[in-house]
C-alpha cells in the first residue's frame, strides 16, 4: 500500500536557526518558507530525493506542535507514507475499523492530500498517509 515516504515533519524551536544550519552544514537551501497563522506555526519545506522534509516552529503555545515541543524537545513529529488512491484508502480504512480525523482526506496547506489515523486505532503510533505533491 506504501508507495514511499512521501514526508518527515519536524518540530523546532526556531525555523531559521534551522535553516542556517542546514545551509551550513549540508548546502541545503529550503525550497519553501511560510508562515500558517491560521494553524499557529512557520515552516521551511526541503525535498531530499522524492521525499519532503518539513520544519514546523510553533508561534502559538495552544497548538499540539507546541505541546510535543515543551514536552519532548526538538524532533520529529510525524512520518507521513505515500499512497494511491487516498480515497479509497479512507474508505477502506474506515472498514477495517480504524479511527480516523475528518470525514474524508483533508487538503495540506502545501495542496497535498493527507488521512490521519487516530492513535487509539493504531497501537499509540500516530500514521499520517498522504497523496499528491506540494503545489504552491
Amino acid at each position: 500500500m506504501f508507495t514511499k515516504v512521501h514526508h518527515v515533519t519536524y518540530v523546532v524551536q526556531n525555523v531559521q536557526e534551522m535553516a542556517e544550519y542546514l545551509e551550513k552544514n549540508f548546502g541545503m537551501k529550503p525550497e519553501s518558507a511560510d508562515e500558517f497563522p491560521d494553524r499557529g506555526y512557520k515552516s521551511i519545506l526541503y525535498r531530499v530525493g522524492p521525499t519532503i522534509v518539513d520544519f514546523f516552529e510553533p508561534t502559538r503555545d495552544d497548538t499540539g506542535m507546541a505541546r510535543q515541543l515543551r514536552e519532548s524537545g526538538p524532533g520529529i513529529a510525524h512520518v507521513a507514507w505515500g499512497v494511491e488512491g487516498i480515497d479509497r484508502v479512507f474508505s477502506d480504512l474506515q472498514r477495517k475499523g480504524n479511527e480516523l480525523r475528518g470525514n474524508g482526506p483533508s487538503t495540506s496547506p502545501f495542496g497535498y492530500k493527507t488521512i490521519s489515523i487516530e492513535t487509539s486505532s493504531s497501537h499509540g503510533i500516530y500514521f499520517q498517509l498522504a497523496e499528491g505533491e506540494v503545489s504552491k
